[in-house]
């Protein structure tokens, strides 16, 4: 009898702290995954979206400066610089294409786009008038490509804005993420250890009257049915 006894007290000891181990696993893998995902989406992707943004903010400040050069030298080493940096512009704008920004950064996006495209139309017409020595609108010329400038820096800025803000989110989440993580790991390892002690104490049989109530009762309903059932079966009357 007390063999059957301590073996149902062991499946259900081992059965609980195995579902718990279970659980615990399971929710363990996929916050990890979570958090992995997480992780990659800020560094490979909102991280390098922010450093090609500042390259495209920082390639046109040149482009600029040295379209304002060669409109005032007029050497074709200023004009061979202001490409070199236009194509810098594309190469940075190419990237952010294919990292593929969210739908309001890709709105932010498609305007300085375009404010970049007037601005490398107007110049390169009054590059065509001082090759060609023509007279042209100077002032008009010089006023129109400030306000692309201005407008071009201004969306580059409410871009860049979006994507730290994405980018503190995600940061956000993978922190408060791993805290309840953390908590939740130690608070399952100490309820197993308390299950341990508990489950060792009741295999020996060693749990305080006030904690076995409930299990020394299920246990004498089983002994009674056991006992009535070997003495129907000719194994013996109870005693």
């Amino acid at each position: 009898m007390i063999p059957t006894v301590m073996l149902r007290r062991f499946i259900i000891g081992y059965s609980a702290m195995l579902a718990l181990m279970v659980a615990v696993s399971s929710y363990a893998v996929l916050r990890l995954g979570n958090l992995g995902d997480a992780a990659h989406v800020a560094l490979n992707i909102e991280q390098r979206l922010l450093d090609h943004a500042e390259g495209l903010a920082d390639a046109f400040l040149s482009e600029v400066r040295y379209a304002g050069k060669f409109t005032v030298t007029q050497a074709a080493v200023h004009y061979d610089q202001y490409k070199q940096f236009t194509a810098d512009f594309d190469r940075h704008m190419e990237q952010l294409k294919k990292l593929g920004p969210s739908a309001d950064a890709a709105r932010r996006l498609s305007p300085a786009e375009e404010y970049h495209a007037q601005y490398r139309r107007l110049f390169e017409k009054e590059v065509d008038y001082i090759k060609t020595k023509q007279p042209y609108a100077k002032t008009r010329y010089r006023e129109d490509k400030e306000r692309l400038v201005d407008y071009l820096l201004r969306e580059h800025d409410a871009f860049k804005n979006d994507l730290q803000h994405s980018l503190q989110q995600r940061i956000g989440y993978i922190e408060t993420a791993a805290l309840t993580s953390q908590k939740l790991t130690i608070a399952a390892t100490l309820l197993m250890v308390v299950m341990g002690v508990f489950f060792a104490c009741w295999f020996s049989g060693k749990l305080p009257n006030r904690w076995r109530g409930s299990v020394g009762l299920r246990t004498a309903a089983l002994i009674s049915r056991w006992r009535v059932s070997s003495w129907r079966k000719g194994l013996g009357a109870p005693k």
